[in-house]
């Protein structure tokens, strides 16, 4: 199955980017990452998408490792890095859906 991830950071400064790419990349090496672009909702915040196939068995074991406490179903959720502990503390909020 095909899942997006929506990644937003409070950082435009490209090491707090690469080092958020790098820890994604160690917690699933198959995530395919877009560029970064500056984020328009938030002022000095960046955001790029991930996506990558995964099993749907697969997809509670990623979400636990990206943060502990997700708003919303497995395959359609959000998170927000203020008040709950993301993988890295310079994310902001991630969003994460599951193509049938």
């Amino acid at each position: 199955m095909l899942a997006r991830l929506h990644v937003i950071i409070s950082s435009e400064e490209d090491i707090q980017v690469e080092q958020v790419k790098e820890k994604l990349k160690q917690i699933n090496s198959k995530f395919s990452i877009s560029p970064v672009r500056n984020y328009q909702g938030l002022k000095n915040h960046s955001e790029f998408y991930c996506t990558l196939e995964i099993e749907k068995n697969d997809v509670l074991a990623l979400l636990t490792q990206l943060n502990n406490d997700w708003d919303g179903s497995y395959d359609d959720c959000i998170c927000y890095g203020f008040n709950t502990v993301m993988f890295d503390s310079s994310v902001y909020c991630l969003e994460f859906v599951l193509f049938d």
